[in-house]
This record gives C-alpha cells, sequence and structure tokens, in this order.
C-alpha cells in the first residue's frame, strides 16, 4: 500500500516536474530568440550607419581604392564583432571594395575565393524589400557569417555592403547565461544550415509552428522563430540529465524516502512480528509438554491482544481436556469391567449355544422322524433350558393330539367307506320308490283333470236344464218348485266336487315336485356317496403310512340309520 500510494504520488509529482522543465526550455528558448532578434538588429544597425556616414559627411567617391580605405578604417569604429566589410555586386559577385584589399577583385559566387550561395544571396536581395537588410541564412568561408545592407554607392547602385562577422571568435554573439546547464543555443535557416552558435544533431521539423519541441537520444531541442528574420530560427539543445536533473533527485529523495519509510514498516513488522513469534514459541512449547501429558503448565499472559486470546483458549482447551482424560479415564474402567462381564457372559452364551445346538438337532431329528410318519417319538425335557422343556412339552402334546387324531381318521375312512355304500344303496331305493309316487301322482293328476272336465260338463248341462226349468215354472199350473231345488242343490254339490277336483290336482302337482326334489336330492346324495367312496381309499393309503399306538386306534359306528359319530366326541369306553 505504501509503495502504491508512493507510486501514485511520484507519477503526479513527476508530471509536474516534465511540465516545468518543458516550461523552462520554451521560456529560455523565447529568451535566445530575443536575444538573438536584438544581436541581429544591432548588427544589421552598425553596418547600415555607413551610410548615414556617407551622407551626413557628403563623402565622394572617386574610386574603388577609396571605397575599401573608407570601410577599412570604419571598421575599427563600428563594432569588434564585425571583422570586415565588402562591398560586393549583387548581380555577379564581385568584390568591388573592402576592408581588406586581399579581397577586391574576388568573386563570392566562384569556388577560389569565400563561397557564398548565389541563390540564396540574390533571393535575400529580392526578398527583402523595404528594409535592405538581411541576414545571409548560411555560413561561407571558414566560419563566416555575414549581415547584409543595401548601399548605393556612385560606382554601383546595385552592390551590396556585407559586414563580415568571423563566428570562431568566442566574443562573437549575445550573451546570455543558459538557464539549464549544458544547453547552448545556435541559429539555423529553414534548410538545417547554421548561421551562428551551435548546430543541432537532428533535422528542424517539417512544422509551421513558431515553436517546436523535440527530443533526440540524452537531448531535448527547441525550435523558435527569429521575428525579424522569418528564414531563421533559433535552437537551444539541452541535455536530458540536466533538465531532468532536479526531477531526477526529487524522484530518487522521494524513492529513497518511501525506501526508508518501508524499511522502517518493516523494522516495526519485525519487532512485532519478533515479538509474538517469541511468546508464539513459547505456546508452542507450552502445547509440547500438554502433548507430552503435562496438564498443569501455566498458560499465563499479560497480552491482550489476539495472542492473550490464543493463550486464554489453549488455557480453556487444557482444562476441557483434564475433564476429557478423566472421563476417559472413568469409561476406560467402566469398559473394563464391562469387558469381564461380557467375557462371561459370552462363555455363558457359548456354553448356551452348544446346548442349544445339540437340544435343536436332536429335537431336529425327532421331528424328521415324526415328518416321516414314526408318531410314536416324542422329545425329553431335561431341565437345563425353560423354553426348550416347553419346546419338548408342547411338541408332545401336538404329537400326542395328532396321533389320535390319526388313529381316528383311520378308522373313520373305513366307516365312511361302508357308510358312503349304504347310503348310495338307499339312495338308489329311495330314488327309485320317489320316481314310482312320482308316476301315480302323475297318474292320479291326469284322472283328476279328466274328471274335472266331466263334472264342467254335467254343470253346464244342469246349468242348461234350470234355466229351461225356471222358464217352464213361469207356465201357469206347472208346480217344479221342489223339483228346482233339487237340481239345484245337485249342482252345487256338483260344482264343489269340481273345486275339490281342482284342489286335489294341484296337490297332486305339488306332491310331484317334492317327489321330483327328493328324487333330485337323492342323486346329490349318491353322488356325494361316491365321492366319499372315491376319496377316502387315498386317505386310507395316506394314514396308513403313520405309525401310532394300538390305544390311539378307534372304531367308529357310521350308518345311514344311526349316523356317524364325531371324532371328538367318543366316549370313556372307546378310548
Amino acid at each position: 500500500m505504501t509503495g502504491a500510494v508512493g507510486f501514485y504520488f511520484y507519477q503526479g509529482l513527476d508530471s509536474e516536474l516534465n511540465n516545468q522543465v518543458d516550461r523552462e526550455i520554451e521560456a529560455s528558448t523565447v529568451l535566445q530568440e530575443n536575444a538573438y532578434d536584438n544581436w541581429f538588429s544591432d548588427r544589421l544597425d552598425e553596418v547600415g550607419s555607413l551610410g548615414e556616414t556617407i551622407s551626413e559627411e557628403g563623402i565622394q567617391f572617386q574610386d574603388n581604392g577609396q571605397i575599401s580605405d573608407f570601410l577599412y578604417n570604419q571598421q575599427f569604429e563600428i563594432s569588434d564583432q564585425i571583422s570586415n566589410l565588402h562591398y560586393v555586386s549583387a548581380t555577379s559577385g564581385d568584390v568591388v571594395a573592402s576592408s581588406d584589399r586581399n579581397f577586391e577583385g574576388t568573386n563570392f559566387f566562384d569556388s577560389d575565393g569565400p563561397t557564398f550561395d548565389k541563390k540564396a544571396f540574390e533571393q535575400e536581395v529580392q526578398e527583402t524589400g523595404q528594409t535592405d537588410r538581411f541576414v545571409l541564412p548560411a555560413q561561407y568561408g571558414s566560419d563566416k557569417m555575414a549581415v547584409a545592407v543595401l548601399l548605393r554607392f556612385p560606382q554601383n547602385d546595385n552592390a551590396v555592403l556585407i559586414g563580415e562577422i568571423n563566428t570562431s571568435r568566442d566574443v562573437v554573439g549575445p550573451r546570455i547565461e543558459q538557464s539549464i546547464e549544458g544547453a547552448a543555443t545556435g541559429v539555423i535557416s529553414e534548410d538545417d544550415n547554421l548561421v551562428i552558435g551551435n548546430k543541432p544533431e537532428i533535422s528542424r521539423p517539417n512544422s509551421d509552428d513558431e515553436f517546436i519541441r523535440t527530443e533526440t537520444g540524452d537531448n531535448l531541442y527547441a525550435y523558435q522563430q527569429v521575428s525579424s528574420q522569418g528564414s531563421l530560427y533559433v535552437v537551444t539543445e539541452t541535455p536530458k540529465s540536466s533538465a531532468f536533473e532536479v526531477r531526477d533527485i526529487v524522484g530518487q529523495n522521494f524513492g529513497l524516502t518511501l525506501v526508508f519509510a518501508f524499511l522502517f514498516l518493516l523494522a516495526v513488522i519485525g519487532t512485532g512480528g519478533w515479538v509474538a513469534i517469541k511468546n508464539l514459541n513459547t505456546l508452542a512449547s507450552k502445547a509440547e509438554e500438554m502433548g507430552e501429558g503435562d496438564l498443569d503448565v501455566e498458560l499465563e499472559t499479560s497480552r491482550k491482544d489476539e495472542i492473550g486470546v490464543l493463550y486464554d483458549e489453549f488455557d480453556k482447551m487444557r482444562g476441557d481436556l483434564k475433564q476429557r482424560i478423566s472421563e476417559a479415564e472413568e469409561a476406560r474402567n467402566e469398559a473394563e469391567s464391562s469387558r469381564k462381564e461380557a467375557e462371561v457372559a459370552r462363555a455363558e452364551a457359548e456354553e448356551m449355544s452348544s446346548y442349544l445346538q445339540d437340544r435343536a438337532e436332536e429335537y431336529s431329528e425327532i421331528m424328521r422322524q415324526v415328518g416321516m410318519g414314526d408318531m410314536t417319538r416324542r422329545m425329553t425335557p431335561d431341565g437345563e433350558e425353560e423354553s426348550m422343556d416347553t419346546i419338548a412339552e408342547e411338541f408332545n402334546d401336538m404329537i400326542e393330539e395328532l396321533e389320535k387324531t390319526t388313529g381316528q381318521l383311520k378308522s373313520y375312512v373305513d366307516e365312511v367307506e361302508n357308510a358312503g355304500a349304504e347310503v348310495e344303496q338307499s339312495a338308489e331305493t329311495v330314488r327309485d320308490a320317489s320316481e314310482q309316487v312320482a308316476e301315480s301322482i302323475q297318474k292320479i293328476s291326469d284322472d283328476a283333470y279328466g274328471q274335472k272336465e266331466r263334472l264342467q260338463v254335467i254343470s253346464e248341462t244342469m246349468d242348461q236344464v234350470l234355466t229351461e226349468l225356471e222358464s217352464m215354472a213361469t207356465v201357469e199350473g206347472v208346480d217344479l218348485g221342489d223339483a228346482l231345488t233339487n237340481l239345484q242343490d245337485i249342482a252345487t254339490d256338483i260344482n264343489e266336487i269340481a273345486e275339490l277336483s281342482e284342489e286335489t290336482m294341484a296337490e297332486s302337482e305339488r306332491v310331484a315336485g317334492a317327489a321330483e326334489e327328493q328324487a333330485a336330492e337323492l342323486n346329490e346324495v349318491s353322488e356325494q356317496a361316491n365321492d366319499l367312496q372315491r376319496y377316502a381309499e387315498p386317505l386310507r393309503d395316506i394314514l396308513g403310512r403313520f405309525e401310532t399306538e394300538a390305544e390311539h386306534e378307534f372304531v367308529f359306528s357310521v350308518g345311514p340309520t344311526g349316523g356317524a359319530q364325531s371324532p371328538t366326541s367318543h366316549s370313556p369306553d372307546d378310548e
């Protein structure tokens, strides 16, 4: 966190210091431009003052030699920075006159003398316009620069007076202290030709701005256009090590401050950690003693922080551990006692298991023999185990009852088979009798029906006779009262006989129906008797496989007249 905060503030500080360097370089470059602009103006004024001298004194030049003498005398009066004065033709480049006689007759455009760019010279002459003053945008010869003024001499009205400045001398140029140590200043043209001062290592960036800042390698460069000379630029060269010295020192000090702060934090943390580790080691040693079984160690501390809480928790853990160990000892003693009891119980259980297994095998063999049909087998209680004795007693009782039942069933099967035959024979006899009864009743019914028809005919005839007699009784003089009364009585008797015949016929029909039902029931009884005989034989075969005591054999009295005695209801004598 300290590093992050420090980095954040260092970024802001670094940005501010960089901006400060940029402003300082810009201000220094502008100051240098003003100084050079004033210096160029002063030099041009000095050269131009010769024209004023010529006018004021009314000097009349008869030949070029007089002009050379004049220039030679004036060079010592105007400035110590002007080394020579040359009167040069603007069109041919010939040196018409010079303060140095050796230059007379030479040509600045020829390679024999000091080289001078003809095109640049002519361009400056043409572009000067009303000022008639300019600085040539390049050096010529050996470290020479020129400031030029157009003058109208009688011998040549298209001539230029050139003030030559020896740039190799240290006293040449404006004297301005650099704001940054190691910085240097020069003046160059648009084509990067050196005019005066230091030539930069890089070309001027292509831009129309008056101020340009760039950098390369270990240097910073700033370009400022000279206000009075549009084709010239003042350039300052500043070493980055000097420009950013303050930033680097501040950054270094800031970094050292962070380092010291970090080291201080480490020292504080280390001291606190050492104290904490010391307490933790003490606690660890006490924990080892506890681990070795010593639960009476002292766990006390005056600290109130997390380590103090840790001491308290260990103390609580020690108390809980002692309690748990005590409880574990008690539980172990109880477990030891329980183990002994369990061993005794296990021995008893093994003994009981062996006994039960033997008894179970014995009982299993007895039950197997009983299952094979030998019901004379019995289990013998020995009084060792109540449950096994109970099983034996109940089993013996069950087999006793089953043996009795089997003996009864053996006798009962024979009786059932004999009784079934008798029942079937009796049913056949009764069925034959029922069929004869049914035939007789049917004959009676048929006779009763014929008699009913005859009585109906007689009744109808009697009715007709009565009707005729009643009609004859209306004849005057005939007395048929008694005869009619007797006939009516006879008719009434006949009707009663007819009704009695109907009742007789209905009763005979009911008797016939009952006879038929009885015959059907006898058929069913006969079938059941057949079933008893059919099932009795295999049952007798199955029961014959069971071996029983003779005292449990029984004889049942079963017959159609006396019935069958129930196997469970018998007299003591039968037993």
